[in-house]
């Protein structure tokens, strides 16, 4: 049987300023998008590298608090982890955790969050054959 990871699932307080915020901080693309007029929950699935986000709304939900037991963080690997985080705080992207040095793993990470708190950590490897 052949395992790999489908999609990752986020819960979002308010789809459409999720989808502007992944799409356009982030630089994804929605993939596909729908909703049921019934339960008023909406989802999308949105491109980023190879695994697909899908983003889902369910109306009355509210923004994730800090330190919530379940879900940590999901993430994306960038060429340039101090400058990527400089050019997302410049655009008004909440920082959890600044730019640190990982000397176990060789790379350069930080924490942001999305608005409604999911966090994403941003990483950099410093060896070439990564």
């Amino acid at each position: 049987m052949t395992r790999r990871l489908d999609h990752v699932g986020l819960m979002v307080a308010d789809m459409d300023a999720a989808l502007a915020w992944y799409c356009d901080v982030l630089g994804c693309s929605v993939r596909d998008a729908w909703a049921n007029d019934e339960t008023g929950m909406r989802w999308a699935h949105i491109a980023y590298g190879e695994v697909p986000i899908e983003l889902v709304y369910r109306p009355g939900l509210e923004p994730r608090p800090a330190a919530a037991a379940g879900y940590h963080h999901i993430a994306v690997q960038v060429d340039d982890c101090a400058a990527t985080v400089a050019e997302l705080e410049a655009r008004g992207v909440t920082v959890v955790f600044p730019t640190s040095y990982f000397e176990r793993h060789d790379m350069d990470w930080a924490f942001i969050a999305d608005p409604s708190g999911n966090v994403l950590e941003i990483v950099s490897y410093r060896a070439v054959d990564r």
